[in-house]
């Protein structure tokens, strides 16, 4: 009589007692080779063995894709791996927005360029000794020269009192020129040389007691400048533009730091690169 519990998978016959199984087929109570499926279970035929991460899938689908970064979108092409990716459209974090601008390292005290290390901020007392000193060097010699000509010119004449007038037209132009040249060629004037100030552009920055260029000099001085010539605003215009940089916390830059994209910086405190 059969045994029901020996019975064989589908449309096999088991070896008998003694006998030598046939090839491909195993014996009754033989263990199971290396590489070969025990008695009783059935092969794992289709079992695709899973693909190391990222690697295509040889059944044709579709490839494991890696998880973005946590806590941004997925690196961008080009893109160094480790940056944070910033939102679509937007640069990186830390990276300049626009070309020509600093990097902001420490808000109001720190900025940085490309080709340059970390650079102090000149502060608003520096600057406002440059003003003064430079104001001194110019306005000086003006006023001695205004007050000869009222007393030779406006005495013997009253009808040239507008002589007078000519004192906020002359003294602009003599500053624009003063400044402009020193800037341009230096990046700084006698007064920000004492007070360890340093007028920088992008370009400019990375190289020691380089100046802007007459573009960026002139560009500043006139916004800075001009505004003083219109009647009865004039010096209130030219006040708001001195307290202009206490309006940026980030670059310290004034209205006429931005029209000419300048910065100014300290040079006591400049690291040496």
């Amino acid at each position: 009589m059969t045994n029901p519990y020996s019975q064989q998978p589908f449309g096999q016959q088991p070896a008998g007692f003694g006998q030598q199984a046939q090839p491909g087929q195993q014996a009754f109570g033989q263990q199971a080779q290396p590489g070969q499926q025990p008695f009783g279970q059935q092969g794992q035929q289709g079992q695709q063995v899973q693909q190391p991460f990222g690697q295509p899938s040889p059944s044709g689908g579709f490839p494991q894709q890696p998880f973005p970064p946590s806590g941004g979108f997925p690196q961008q092409p080009g893109q160094p791996y480790g940056v944070p990716g910033g939102f679509p459209g937007q640069p990186p974090m830390g990276a300049p927005a626009f070309p020509g601008q600093a990097r902001i390292v420490v808000p109001g005290a720190q900025i940085q360029f490309p080709n340059t290390g970390p650079l102090v901020l000149g502060t608003m007392g520096s600057r406002f000794l440059a003003r003064l000193v430079d104001g001194l060097i110019i306005g000086f010699p003006l006023g001695i020269i205004m007050m000869i000509l009222q007393f030779a010119v406006v005495a013997s004449d009253p009808d040239m009192w507008w002589v007078v007038l000519l004192m906020a037209p002359l003294y602009s132009i003599a500053m624009l020129l003063y400044e402009g040249m020193m800037i341009s060629s230096r990046g700084a004037t006698v007064g920000k040389s004492v007070a360890g100030l340093r007028v920088v552009t992008a370009n400019s920055a990375g190289q020691h007691g380089a100046g802007t260029g007459s573009g960026p000099a002139f560009t500043r001085l006139a916004v800075m400048i001009l505004p003083a010539l219109v009647p009865f605003l004039g010096g209130f215009i030219s006040l708001l533009m001195m307290l202009s940089p206490f309006f940026d916390e980030q670059a310290r830059q004034g209205w006429h730091d931005k029209a000419a994209k300048t910065y100014v910086i300290s040079t006591k405190a400049m690291p040496m690169y």
